[in-house]
């Protein structure tokens, strides 16, 4: 079995349904070879202004995709607003609590530091405050369409994911209040578009390593 896959794999995201958008193919990947992931989500489930949606919807459809993709979720106590909507700011109890249920894993996986959405950005400093220990490794993830005005990223990682495809894409329709074919098939072109650079018909995701630990 490969042994890079053979490891414990923490991704910190904003939101449901980012890892699968992100890195669906991965943590399809990692558990078929014999590995753990864990996704801690910053906002949990809770009031939504999209009309299509709500919190019951959100959660029913964030365990669906754990059902087609077998990793582990779990989500933070996101504070909240008056009206219930979520109220995500990083503090110093935030980095703390993080830290205490982020421990024992190889490899932390978040977003970039120059995504669009404005919480995927707060996970980024979030992500450099606790990746300062224990990991082997820290990665960012390059996730379309919030990648569309990075300026600095460096796409230095491509992990095959051409057999996880299928996987990925049922867990992307789990969310049907959020994702449409279209917006389906914008993210599997960009995976189309960054296999192109390691062989014809291949599938790729991408990450910016920010570091590696060799001991």
């Amino acid at each position: 079995m490969n042994a890079f896959l053979q490891r414990k794999f923490l991704i910190l995201t904003a939101h449901p349904d980012d890892a699968e958008s992100a890195c669906g193919g991965l943590i399809s990947k990692i558990v078929q070879g014999g590995g753990t992931v864990t996704n801690l989500i910053m906002v949990r489930p809770s009031k939504e202004i999209n009309s299509r949606r709500d919190e019951t919807i959100v959660r029913s459809e964030l365990y669906q995709s754990q059902n087609v993709l077998k990793h582990t979720v779990d989500c933070y106590n996101t504070p909240l607003h008056e009206d219930g909507r979520p109220n995500l700011v990083l503090s110093n109890n935030m980095v703390t609590e993080v830290e205490m249920v982020a421990k024992d894993y190889d490899v932390l996986i978040t977003h970039w530091r120059e995504d669009t959405h404005q919480e995927h950005r707060l996970c980024h400093e979030l992500g450099l405050s606790i990746s300062r220990h224990r990991y082997k490794e820290f990665w960012c993830m390059d996730q379309t369409p919030y990648n569309l005005r990075y300026a600095s990223f460096n796409a230095n990682l491509y992990v095959d994911i051409t057999e996880h495809v299928e996987q990925k894409k049922k867990a992307l329709q789990c969310y049907k209040s959020y994702f449409n074919q279209q917006s389906i098939e914008q993210i599997i072109n960009y995976n189309r578009h960054r296999g192109s650079f390691i062989g014809p018909g291949r599938m790729a995701e991408t990450f910016s390593v920010q570091y590696q630990k060799i001991t």
